[in-house]
């Protein structure tokens, strides 16, 4: 900073390089005051010391939570007809942060009708948030039907999946529910080497984004 002295006084001028943001207000001198926030799944790096021009590097931090029904297995249903169970073999899914997340989630299910019957078996499976069901996330996962009552038994498996966009806090348990349709035949889901059983949450961005 170059002055000059003038009736006494110490005159200060102002470097004229682009990286000074020394101004000069009606006040006198004037360096402004600058505040930097930045919200969940973001990160800020400052820039190095003497660095012109500073940069400042916003970055992402992009959150993964998952659960699998772990070691393998399978779990019959038995309660009545579209009368959720929660599968306990996969373990909640818990929210590390508030935010929008996308949801998926897979599911392998299997019918078995036995012979000589003229009947259906279906499974469907859903997610639930604190214990209520997420509407909309519901999947046919597999069905058999058998219209007339001859032949030997059948079965059939599959494996259902779903993807959704949806508000959660941190905290939030995502679990796994299913129902049958279908009293006489068995419904069952599974999760091994050939198909697992799982849910992934993947965060997108902050609370006030639209899901």
């Amino acid at each position: 900073m170059a002055g000059a002295c003038c009736g006494g006084s110490l005159m200060p001028g102002i470097d004229p390089s682009p990286c000074n943001e020394l101004v000069r207000a009606a006040g006198g001198l004037l360096v402004p005051r600058t505040a930097i926030e930045v919200g969940p799944g973001l990160s800020l790096d400052a820039p190095a010391a003497g660095e012109c021009p500073q940069t400042w590097t916003l970055g992402i931090d992009g959150s993964w939570a998952q659960s699998t029904w772990g070691g393998g297995g399978s779990r019959t249903l038995t309660a009545a007809d579209r009368v959720w169970e929660e599968v306990t073999e996969v373990m909640p899914l818990v929210a590390p942060r508030d935010g929008v997340w996308e949801v998926t989630y897979h599911v392998r299910g299997g019918v078995q009708l036995p012979a000589n019957l003229a009947i259906s078996q279906y499974v469907v499976a859903s997610l639930f948030r604190n214990g209520t069901l997420i509407g909309g996330s519901e999947v046919m996962v597999v069905g058999l039907s058998r219209g007339q009552a001859t032949g030997a038994a059948a079965g059939a498996q599959n494996t259902g999946s779903a993807s959704f966009m949806i508000n959660l806090m941190a905290g939030d348990e995502i679990t796994l529910h299913a129902y049958q349709i279908g009293q006489s035949g068995v419904s069952s889901l599974v999760s091994n080497q050939d198909g697992r059983a799982r849910i992934t949450a993947r965060w997108t961005g902050p609370v006030g984004d639209t899901p």
